[in-house]
């Protein structure tokens, strides 16, 4: 099967949004193309790699040609941009994509930009998050600011979710970070050093209903992460 789009979904202790991500994964319309769907159990220690399996079982009792289902098992936890990376190298889509496991950034979102970056090469789409999100926003904004002067480029909304590119472009991708989450940056830097279109649709992020944020679940964490990023 010619698989148009890959869609990476990461996923650490997430045991409780496996099934709500399976119900909005057999809700997409995917009728004119095929897409895969890799559910990266990023070295989990909960029930996630126990739900995965089931949703696997019970997606294969029902034929669907169009949604190929696929896991990919870490067993140590290689952080953020480490899991996605290993995704993107697992993916077999003419287009690879990356976008939350944590409900917060509908999986559909991933279908919509697809439609736009479809039959282009030099493209890069990502999401542009229209809400504002409190203190979330202002971490996101100075994250934003500082690595466009650092870099020398204009970026906006670097970590919005989806992200997707074209998979014969994965060779320029050479040196990414492996931790907590500059991937996003730099895709988005990388894409525009090599003159790329930058597509962007409006998307919304929701609130997380389960579960816990991995780099604010502890002021040390909160920290680590922004010093990191710097």
């Amino acid at each position: 099967m010619n698989i148009n789009l890959s869609i990476i979904i990461p996923l650490f202790n997430e045991e409780k949004n496996i099934w709500p991500i399976y119900k909005e994964i057999k809700q997409l319309d995917v009728e004119n193309f095929n897409i895969e769907i890799i559910l990266v159990n990023n070295g989990s220690f909960d029930k996630t790699k126990d739900n995965i399996n089931l949703i696997l079982n019970e997606h294969n009792k029902h034929i669907n040609n169009n949604i190929i289902l696929r896991t990919l098992n870490l067993e140590h936890n290689i952080k953020y941009d480490g899991g996605i990376f290993k995704g993107l190298e697992f993916g077999k889509g003419e287009y690879l994509s990356w976008t939350h496991g944590d409900l917060q950034t509908p999986i559909e979102d991933v279908i919509k930009i697809f439609k736009y970056v479809n039959g282009k090469k030099n493209v890069f789409g990502k999401g542009y998050r229209t809400n504002t999100r409190g203190f979330d926003g202002i971490i996101s904004r100075f994250h934003e600011k500082l690595a466009s002067l650092i870099l020398g480029k204009k970026m906006r909304e670097l970590n919005a979710q989806p992200k997707i590119f074209n998979k014969e472009k994965l060779k320029l991708f050479k040196n990414p970070p492996k931790d907590f989450t500059c991937l996003d940056t730099y895709f988005y830097y990388i894409s525009l050093l090599n003159k790329f279109e930058i597509i962007e649709i409006d998307v919304i992020f929701k609130n997380r209903i389960y579960g816990y944020s991995k780099w604010k679940g502890s002021l040390k964490v909160f920290l680590k992460h922004l010093v990191f990023n710097f």
